[in-house]
């Protein structure tokens, strides 16, 4: 957890500490947290992971020392980001923070790897290109700078909503506001936040940052303008502000991650939505290369734009709680699997027809290299449906909340002026061929045949043919 996800957490908690509040290892003590206790470490997650189907992997923290609490990761300009994620992957967690400040390098093997191989780490801690030791409470920031925000959320939300934060992209960017003018922080860092979709982290901060209402209504925010809508007072009521201020994103994002052959293959918007919402196969040339429309929804009884991520996976259901438990990936990989078609021609083949599935759900119900069973009641996830084996053996759909896709909100990239939804208009969304309601919504990447499944966004809403045909048509 500390290598891969690290470089983006400041240390502290789970980077420093065991479940039991011990030191993973003291350096003074030369010794481990579970010695303390006199707990057996074995498959405990802390001191043993048993990690891709290998029990003998050992969490060496003697040699990587913990990942202690940095401030200047957030509270000091010019960090050594990349060098710190460097650090951290090659597993001497206890340089951080002094790479981090620019008073180390490192020395790398030659031999390049996901998880590169540190073979010195020299400090220095006269070096002033970034820290200065001696005068660093001078350097220190009270307001950290958007680049050290951005550093961990570029990556995070890019992949998930595909968000940009410059002039070009976001009118707030441009207007001269910065990260914490709409998430400032209190003395004791909770960041205020709004309430998002699918984030569950500190949920008690929900809606403490300031809405668009209250700063462009409520003049909370003496400098925002106030918004004038000819349009009835209803549609702010019912539609939040981001449907309309955020019509397309400019940036790739994932789309889709296929677990099913026990590695990630990942599609992003590009493969299954180019620019034009009413045909994906198509681009907008006005729009860029990387365009694409986001979907619609409901969310807490307002319609919202949102990033949806298809996932498809193997899973073990358990039908009295109708909840189903991902398989582990290495036990996918260790399976004898049956052979795959390339039914829709990108070159990788893919779990689609039900032969193929079939033939992976009959072999999911054997046992891993342990002898324990890979699961008691193997289904595939995809595409809204959960696929199982019926009692004469035949492949079964059934609707299944966990298959469905998984939205992100989308609240970045505001746009003002002519792109804005509505501002041609009510013809904008109800004229009879409206972007607004009948964009595409890609719910499968594959049907059966290899086909991409698409739904519009009048389905997605709940909404019948009759409801439609009245808002397509007011004028």
């Amino acid at each position: 957890m500390v290598r891969n996800c690290g470089a983006c957490h400041p240390g502290g908690g789970y980077g420093e500490y065991d479940r039991k509040g011990n030191l993973y290892y003291n350096e003074e003590t030369k010794k481990f947290g579970y010695e303390l206790t006199g707990d057996d470490p074995k498959l405990d997650g802390d001191y043993t992971s048993f990690s891709m189907g290998n029990s003998d992997y050992v969490a060496s923290w003697d040699r990587s020392g913990v990942s202690e609490a940095d401030c200047l990761l957030c509270h000091l300009k010019g960090y050594q980001w990349n060098e710190r994620g460097t650090l951290l992957r090659g597993g001497l967690f206890k340089y951080g923070p002094t790479v981090g400040a620019g008073w180390a390098t490192l020395k790398l093997s030659p031999e390049g790897s996901e998880n590169p191989k540190i073979e010195e780490v020299n400090v220095d801690y006269s070096k002033k290109e970034v820290g200065d030791f001696e005068n660093l409470h001078l350097q220190i920031v009270r307001r950290p700078p958007d680049e050290n925000c951005w550093f961990c959320h570029a990556v995070s939300d890019g992949k998930k909503r595909g968000r940009q934060w410059s002039p070009e992209t976001d009118i707030h960017k441009a207007k001269g506001l910065n990260c914490i003018s709409c998430h400032p922080s209190d003395k004791d860092h909770n960041f205020a936040k709004g309430n998002t979709i699918q984030e569950t982290v500190r949920d008690d901060l929900d809606n403490s940052m300031n809405s668009c209402e209250d700063c462009h209504y409520k003049g909370k925010d003496k400098k925002a303008p106030k918004y004038k809508h000819p349009f009835s007072p209803r549609h702010l009521k019912r539609i939040a502000c981001q449907t309309c201020h955020i019509p397309y994103q400019n940036t790739l994002a994932d789309l889709v991650y296929d677990l099913s052959t026990g590695s990630t293959t990942v599609y992003d918007t590009s493969k299954f939505l180019l620019s034009d919402p009413m045909d994906p196969k198509k681009s907008i040339t006005e729009l860029g290369p990387n365009s694409w429309y986001p979907t619609i929804r409901e969310f807490k009884g307002r319609i919202v734009p949102a990033k949806s991520l298809i996932t498809i996976y193997w899973g073990d259901w358990d039908e009295k709680t109708n909840l189903v438990k991902p398989i582990a990936l290495w036990k996918i990989r260790e399976l004898k699997k049956p052979s795959l078609i390339d039914n829709n021609g990108d070159g990788i083949p893919e779990i689609n027809s039900l032969d193929e599935i079939k033939s992976f759900l009959k072999a999911l119900k054997g046992k891993d290299k342990f002898g324990n069973p890979v699961a008691n009641h193997p289904v595939l996830m995809k595409g809204g449906f959960l696929y199982q084996l019926d009692k004469k053996g035949e492949v079964e759909k059934i609707k299944h909340e966990q298959a469905e896709t998984q939205d992100f909100s989308l609240s970045h990239n505001i746009v003002s002026g002519p792109s804005v939804i509505g501002s041609r208009g009510c013809k904008d969304c109800h004229a009879k061929n409206s972007s607004f309601f009948l964009r595409k919504v890609l719910i499968d990447p594959y049907d059966e045949k290899g086909k991409p499944v698409y739904i519009e966004t009048w389905e997605r809403l709940g909404m019948d043919r009759e409801k439609l045909e009245r808002l397509l048509s007011v004028q």
